[in-house]
């Protein structure tokens, strides 16, 4: 019993400098050499490799937009949604496509990348010989609509001649600015209007009002939209100086009748507080159809009318009406 025990402990012993002495041998080499994961699931599992590299994640769709859109219309992220803006170009960064930040003079660098819908017009007649007569019409607007704000501003100027006599030269800057709430029909507003008429009583003629809107019809291709409010108006120049305070009723039609055919009409009528007998009204009317060529034209047939009941002297209605060519830019 006692040579078992004694030969037991030998071999322990060795076990024990055996496992002590290993290690010490190996640490005058060199570490071995580890292939890679990809290189050990190459070599062990051949498919299980070729799925992993069959499951890589493509691209998000936004950069492949990037990537293969025209300089002239690069495609960019805006709340999630995908839009047109010209004024910005795809930059790769990384292998991963981004959008270059738009220069200075662009519209996107002041107001961001939602797009403006801007529009020169010009309208001309006139006749030479036994009488000569010219009607000359120009203005413009300037559009845009964002998720909260709605901007809606037009200019229009009106100057007539018949046998070298000038029988008419106005011009009237219609400013609408809407506060949108949401998904609710409710909205908040505020209408700036200024005429400038060389044949009225006055000179100059400006107005303000604010208050609330109410979408009644929101349509993909109608719109309908009515305003109550309050402001006040002043004459310049004419007999009378004093301030006006009015209320105002307003109603906007805006009708999209075929991919290249488009009615709108606004109607805005002011009475004063103190007496509803004393009011303004304001009317603007057009019909707006695109052309094929070029593809930024459109004709518009336009009439805007403008009656106050204290003219002062003069005719109390005026009525312009006109057809014109509006360059969109």
């Amino acid at each position: 019993m006692l040579r078992i025990g004694a030969a037991t402990c030998f071999l322990s012993a060795a076990s024990v400098h055996v496992a002590l002495t290993l290690p010490l041998a190996q640490a005058d080499q060199p570490p071995p050499v580890m292939a890679p994961p990809s290189a050990a699931l190459a070599t062990a599992a051949p498919a299980a490799f070729e799925i992993l590299q069959s499951a890589t994640p493509a691209a998000p769709e936004s950069h492949k937009l990037l990537e293969t859109a025209p300089s002239s219309a690069v495609d960019t992220l805006n709340d999630g949604k995908v839009i047109e803006d010209s004024n910005v170009q795809p930059v790769a960064a990384g292998g991963v496509s981004i959008a270059q930040a738009p220069k200075w003079y662009h519209f996107a660098y002041w107001f961001g990348p939602t797009p403006w819908d801007i529009g020169f017009e010009l309208g001309i007649n006139g006749a030479e010989g036994i009488n000569e007569a010219l009607s000359f019409r120009t203005g413009g607007h300037l559009k845009r609509e964002t998720e909260n704000w709605k901007f809606d501003t037009t200019l229009v100027y009106n100057k007539n001649t018949a046998n070298g006599v000038e029988t008419q030269n106005n011009a009237l800057l219609d400013v609408r600015i809407d506060r949108l709430l949401g998904d609710s029909p409710w909205s908040l507003y505020f209408l700036n209007q200024e005429l400038y008429d060389e044949f009225q009583a006055y000179d100059l003629r400006v107005s303000g009002n604010t208050g609330i809107g109410y979408q009644f019809i929101d349509w993909e291709h109608l719109e309908l939209v009515g305003r109550f409010g309050a402001g006040a108006s002043r004459e310049f120049g004419g007999p009378d100086d004093s301030t006006a305070y009015e209320a105002l009723f307003g109603l906007e039609y805006d009708h999209e009748l075929t991919k290249t055919q488009r009615l709108y009409a606004k109607a805005d009528y002011f009475p004063e507080w103190e007496d509803f007998s004393r009011y303004r009204v304001v009317t603007d009317v057009g019909w707006e159809i695109d052309l094929d060529k070029p593809g930024n034209m459109s004709l518009k047939f336009s009439i805007i009318d403008r009656y106050d009941s204290t003219p002062n002297g003069v005719d109390p209605n005026e009525i312009n009406y006109a057809v014109l060519l509006i360059w969109g830019i």
